[in-house]
């Protein structure tokens, strides 16, 4: 929702009890899907002193996300465009609400779709799935007329608005400049509730992102949005595909609730823009006796910000079997020489030990005094 942005607390989402079965998935703040799975060790795996290797994926907008979000399209249909670069604008938003858009791992439920020049029209409602929203849009005629950013927002605020979903977000293109000054435009930018965050792009050779009391910026800025720019039209394909980044960042691993450690042994390497799934190897540092929880967090982005989500696993070091091996003293075995001294077990006073530690390694005989 608007201004959750770089502020956004990264949220993390852990089983209980440290030890799930199976991969955890998580959301990201913009309704985009996070995962991660530790496949081996399984959990309670029982296992020798030592390091011990953690195998898993993690991924990032694989999964198809549940409609949280809805979109509206807000087309500068002014005069400055000629039919042909109206043509172009029309053929840019269709790509990208193709390619984009109507990806299931995004979740967008409704689009709405607008045209502005003088005044604005509301064109469409309805499903973002489905050849129609395409039919809706091939079939908006120029409307020929001049630049009123305050008609485009009224009439898209009232799309939006239209729309049932907890986020909505707004996509105002132009290739000019608002040109009707006598507009109440900061009470059509008032008027934009907190769910509804505005991106805007500005297309062509007399578009801008910089800032003014009537920009195309100050729309963005004042909605929790960005504006991006193309400087030609043929551009504005690129420029729209950067509005819904994501990206897998990074993985670590923690052991017993330690600190986090990075994991750098990834395929591919990260960081990786989403959808998008990896695989990892990491080996623990020394584990002693005990109970060792081992997670694994993988920490993400997408265009509304950050979050993270954690899966873990249990291995278990036994403590060793005490030894059942007898001890003995076995009998002495050394030559006594003809004429020569006996050896010194044999002597008064003394005694043979044969020291056999626990595991039952015998370590050869000894002398001990009584």
């Amino acid at each position: 929702m608007r201004r959750l942005g770089a502020g956004l607390a990264a949220a993390a989402l852990v089983l209980a009890g440290g030890v799930p079965a199976g991969a955890v998935d998580g959301t990201l703040p913009g309704g985009i899907g996070i995962a991660v799975d530790v496949e081996t060790p399984l959990p309670d795996t029982v296992i020798p002193k030592g390091t011990t290797t953690v195998v898993g994926t993690a991924s990032i907008g694989t999964k198809a996300a549940t409609p949280t979000t809805s979109l509206v399209y807000v087309l500068d249909s002014s005069g400055s465009l000629t039919q042909r670069g109206w043509d172009a604008e029309k053929q840019a938003v269709g790509e990208f609400h193709r390619q984009v858009a109507q990806q299931p791992y995004l979740g967008v439920g409704a689009t709405g779709l607008v045209a502005f020049s003088t005044a604005a029209q509301a064109a469409w409602t309805g499903p973002a799935a489905g050849p129609r929203f395409h039919d809706v849009l091939a079939a908006l005629p120029w409307q020929d007329g001049s630049t009123n950013f305050t008609a485009g927002l009224r009439v898209g605020t009232e799309v939006a608005n239209a729309t049932t979903e907890p986020r909505s977000i707004m996509i105002f293109l132009s290739d000019g400049r608002d040109n009707h000054t006598l507009e109440n435009f900061e009470g059509a930018l008032a008027a934009v509730p907190e769910r509804v965050d505005i991106h805007t792009v500005a297309f062509g050779p007399d578009a801008t992102c910089s800032s003014g009391p009537r920009s195309l910026k100050r729309m963005a800025d004042a909605t929790g949005g960005a504006c991006v720019q193309a400087p030609d039209i043929r551009d504005l394909p690129t420029a729209l595909g950067t509005l819904f980044p994501s990206e897998l960042q990074r993985l670590t691993l923690t052991v017993d609730g330690g600190p986090e450690l990075p994991i750098t042994d990834i395929t591919p390497a990260l960081p990786q823009p989403g959808p998008r799934q990896v695989r990892y190897t990491v080996e623990t540092p020394p584990l002693d006796v005990g109970n060792h929880p081992l997670c694994v967090t993988a920490h993400g982005t997408d265009y509304a910000g950050a979050g993270k989500v954690t899966d873990c696993t249990n291995v278990i070091i036994l403590e060793p079997a005490p030894s059942t091996t007898p001890t003995t003293s076995p009998t002495s075995t050394t030559p006594t020489s003809p004429g020569g001294p006996p050896p010194t077990a044999a002597l008064p006073g003394n005694r043979q030990v044969s020291v056999i530690p626990r595991g039952g390694v015998d370590t050869g005989g000894g002398t001990a005094a009584p």
